[in-house]
């Protein structure tokens, strides 16, 4: 489970494996899902960005753009350990 900014609860996992990035999210009702793929490694800002759509999907949110990494950010995320997430 993960409590997104808005207070809503998704319910799924993530993962990677061989250069991918995945993951795949419900809402407690089933009545909205996400899933995503992305062909990257170790890159903060496709992760973030990946993360941005579950804002933009379950709470209405608007994705913002990226402009590069933030340096020392130390807040990590279970798919990509090591990797800084804004």
């Amino acid at each position: 489970r993960r409590t997104l900014s808005c207070g809503v609860s998704v319910y799924g996992h993530t993962g990677a494996v061989q250069g991918y990035y995945t993951y795949a999210f419900t809402s407690k009702d089933g009545r909205r899902s996400l899933s995503a793929a992305v062909n990257t490694s170790n890159n903060g800002t496709v992760l973030n960005t990946m993360f941005g759509t579950l804002e933009s999907a379950f709470c209405g949110k608007r994705a913002k753009t990226l402009r590069g990494s933030a340096a020392g950010v130390e807040r990590y995320e279970d798919i990509a350990p090591g990797v800084p997430r804004d």
